[in-house]
């Protein structure tokens, strides 16, 4: 079976390994590249707290000469692999959320009330983290760390692979990547072959973002938002094909 992953080069890397692992074919097809902005030194005055729901946000982090003041705060992560990227970076008081950024509110509004949050930021956010905890006592300063560039358009050999059908999945693990997807895959010309294709989403929200271009019986929805949950859905998909 092949699978297209669409992550960002530096984050689908790892993924595509363990994807081959399972037997899998993988072509790489990155949707949104990311680029760190350089924070200033005094955005981290008076934190009590750091929030990172990216790891593209600790990126930005790693090339401070401040780093090690910094991983003495506490860091609210979204998921277990922000949690990962902060302990390499020397981050050793670390909240895990639940795996969506939404997840991480409950833990803020008890954890930091009435201090001094400094949120580490995309200029897109899928979930407004700042609104959430407005009512809720907790001081957020966000601090934009990195930007993202959206594709313009697919590899050549995605675009091959979907004239002639031969895609059996595409890995989507935000609704803005499903948007952009979808917004490629309808400018190709002559239309592409999709009825092969499983979109394996990381939410629902993903799945919804697809609009028109996927039928519901070609959508899979991982139980839960991290990427072991993803493996098992290609696992599953995987094992399925041979089947039949």
């Amino acid at each position: 079976m092949l699978v297209v992953i669409t992550r960002a080069v530096q984050d689908a890397e790892p993924l595509k390994t363990r994807i081959e692992e399972l037997g899998c074919e993988v072509m790489l097809a990155p949707l949104m590249e990311t680029v760190a902005n350089d924070v200033p030194a005094d955005a981290f005055t008076g934190a009590t707290a750091v929030v990172a729901t990216s790891r593209n946000a600790l990126t930005a982090l790693a090339a401070l000469p401040e780093l090690p003041a910094l991983t003495q705060l506490p860091l609210y992560v979204v998921g277990p692999a922000t949690a990962a990227a902060a302990k390499d970076i020397g981050f050793v008081r670390i909240v895990e959320g639940p795996g969506r950024a939404e997840g991480l509110a409950p833990l803020l509004r008890a954890g930091v009330p009435g201090k001094r949050l400094i949120y580490l930021r995309g200029d897109v956010v899928a979930f407004d983290l700042e609104s959430a905890l407005a009512e809720s006592g907790v001081n957020v300063v966000p601090v934009l760390a990195y930007r993202t560039v959206e594709a313009e358009a697919l590899p050549p050999d995605v675009i091959k692979a979907l004239q002639t059908g031969g895609i059996g999945a595409v890995s989507l693990m935000s609704p803005r990547t499903a948007r952009i997807w979808s917004r490629l895959v309808a400018a190709l010309s002559p239309p592409v072959q999709l009825s092969n294709t499983t979109y394996l989403c990381l939410s629902e929200r993903v799945g919804e973002a697809l609009g028109p271009i996927a039928k519901t019986d070609k959508i899979l929805v991982s139980s839960q938002p991290n990427l072991e949950e993803m493996l098992a859905l290609v696992k599953r998909l995987a094992a399925s094909s041979k089947a039949e």
